[in-house]
């Protein structure tokens, strides 16, 4: 919108963008502008005027006739020019001032008539949170440069709104319109298109006809242009929010690779990547060298490409948010060297390593840690020289903290386990999550972060009874409540519906267990595959072990039953054990099993 205003000035060559971003740094520097303490979302930052500041800027803004600000809730703001209509008649044609802001107007949820005498001579008109139930054409404000509908809960109609050839910036959200017509692709000079939850499911194709577009942020859409998108040639941002599925995407990927002045993307699709459909994307990655944020999700979970680990990413690189692809290990790329400027971090790895932590923790400048994984160590010590400028983190494991780790981290998230869970993968038995037993008393140092906020601690409980959960929780509260700062805390409970109550408790005492495939599919699985069966069952005391002989022979049979045995004995609880063959009459023959078969 600055830009549009002509408020941004580029004196050399480069992106206007990035001027103005420079003029808000600068803003906020001498603190005319004021972070949100209270954080909403981590990877957006939230920023307030002062209200000494904001007052000084409503009695400048009304002293040059820079803009009308009519606001329910403050007394209204009326320029100079407008007063000295009222005293010497000098028609509205001649006013100095071309800005009307309307806010919060709803008159007795009658709304509020927008039809000014003198339309034409408006640049910039912005109706946010206003029940609009008459509005002048929009073809008489025809030098018209920003027009912003926010809120409006009355349709409205964009007749004529392929005439205002002069408009820059246009923004459309949470406000109903009857449609959006296709001579939009008239607006040759429009640099910004925000267009979120219109009640439209099609963004019409010609957009892609809008060459000086730097913006393109569209919501809620079902259908778009995806197979022209390459036209757009002088975008520098674009957001694509539900409304990606499968035909679009692959249009979208290939044509992504065009906009090679692209500095911030961020797609959500609605269906799977497939692995050749991420091929294909990493691939239009390779020309985006501008790029400074990339954020991808999708609703399906999908397992990430190869592919991702031969993408050299941007060195300017400064957010990265990849939800709904899982890497099998964290891409080797995440490092200081590769990676210096980057601040927003979320990935989803399947092996969480403690070299990978270490990686992250020397990351000059990350700020936001969100990482899931389903592998992690149980416990993991944060040095002093890592995380220096973190600020939040939430990783699948627990944190050690010694005095000056983490100097910055203000809000911490981890999960623990009131219960026990274990499963076995490639041949390796997995029980690394971090269960109270693991983690006595839950001792962390978090006493040793002195810039800590709040603490959220996820307590999984499956495999737990309500009295493991409520004795964690217990826990966690006592290593928090002795903080300096006095933290907020919060428990939040998953999976809380598979705690065991009293009667599922006495089930799982003794368990029948059926193995699947029978033992012509188990004779070749490791000890660490039968260990895991039981061990799903924390409280077992007898288990009855049941498998189908059919087509093995004896020596097959031996086998399985020894490494059935052998998971009983390392049991936390040694249950007792009963084996039950069935469909022997199928076996096979075989000249070198036992004379007698083994007890069961």
């Amino acid at each position: 919108m600055w830009i549009s205003e002509g408020l941004v000035h580029l004196e050399k060559e480069g992106s206007l963008f990035e001027v103005g971003e420079r003029y808000f740094k600068e803003l906020v520097n001498r603190s005319m502008i004021q972070p949100i303490q209270g954080k909403n979302s981590w990877f957006e930052e939230e920023f307030r005027i002062h209200d000494v500041v904001f007052d000084l800027i409503r009695k400048l803004s009304k002293d040059e006739d820079f803009v009308t600000l009519l606001d329910s809730n403050r007394q209204h703001s009326c320029p100079d020019s407008l007063r000295r209509e009222k005293k010497t008649g000098v028609p509205r044609s001649d006013w100095k001032q071309r800005r009307l802001v309307i806010l919060n107007q709803r008159v007795h949820s009658r709304g509020v008539e927008v039809s000014m005498d003198m339309p034409e001579v408006l640049r910039t008109l912005n109706i946010v949170h206003c029940n609009v139930t008459i509005m002048a054409p929009l073809h008489n404000f025809r030098v018209c440069r920003v027009l912003c509908l926010v809120g409006s809960y009355v349709p409205i109609s964009l007749k004529h709104l392929g005439k205002l050839l002069h408009l820059k910036f246009l923004q459309i959200s949470d406000t109903t319109v009857d449609e959006l017509p296709k001579e939009i692709g008239h607006l040759r000079s429009l640099q910004a298109l925000i267009l979120g939850y219109t009640g439209l499911d099609e963004l019409p194709s010609t957009v892609s006809s809008l060459t000086q577009l730097m913006c393109l942020t569209a919501s809620g859409f079902k259908r778009l242009p995806a197979d022209r998108m390459g036209n757009l040639t002088s975008l520098e941002e674009l957001r694509l929010e539900s409304i990606v599925g499968q035909c679009a995407a692959q249009s979208l990927v290939a044509e992504l690779g065009k906009l090679t002045r692209l500095r911030v993307v961020s797609i959500t699709f609605s269906e799977e990547l497939e692995e050749s459909l991420q091929e294909a994307l990493v691939k239009s990655l390779f020309n985006l060298r501008g790029l400074q944020e990339l954020s991808l999700s999708s609703k399906m979970w999908q397992q990430g490409s190869t592919m991702w680990g031969d993408w050299e990413p941007p060195r300017q690189l400064r957010g990265l948010i990849v939800q709904g692809i899982v890497f099998s290990r964290q891409p080797r790329w995440i490092n200081r060297s590769c990676l210096p400027h980057l601040c927003f971090l979320c990935l989803m790895v399947h092996a969480v390593e403690a070299q990978d932590l270490d990686n992250l923790g020397r990351l000059p400048e990350l700020r936001y840690l969100k990482l899931e994984g389903v592998i992690w160590p149980p416990r993991y010590a944060v040095s002093l020289d890592n995380f220096k400028n973190l600020r939040f983190c939430d990783v699948g494991t627990t944190l050690e903290f010694h005095m000056g780790a983490m100097p910055r981290l203000e809000e911490l998230q981890f999960e623990v386990y009131a219960g026990y869970w274990s499963w076995e993968h490639n041949g390796v038995l997995l029980e690394q999550f971090p269960t109270k037993d693991v983690i006595e008393d839950l001792d962390l140092g978090l006493d040793n972060l002195l810039s800590l906020e709040q603490v959220i601690v996820k307590v999984n409980c499956l495999g737990a009874t309500a009295a493991q959960v409520q004795e964690l929780e217990a826990v966690a509260m006592r290593a928090v409540e002795n903080h300096a700062n006095r933290p907020t805390i919060k428990m939040d409970r998953l999976y809380e519906e598979n705690i065991l109550s009293d009667e599922k408790l006495e089930a799982l005492l003794q368990q029948h267990i059926q193995l699947e495939g029978g033992v012509l599919q188990l004779k070749d699985k490791p000890d660490a595959f039968f260990i895991s069966q039981l061990r799903l069952y924390r409280h077992l005391q007898k288990a009855v072990i049941s498998y189908d002989c059919a087509g093995a022979s004896m020596c097959e049979v031996l086998k399985v039953e020894a490494a059935c045995r052998h998971a009983a004995e390392v049991h936390p609880n040694h249950p007792s054990i009963e084996l039950i063959r069935t469909n022997t009459d199928e076996m096979a023959s075989s000249s070198d099993h036992p004379s007698t078969e083994p007890r069961n």
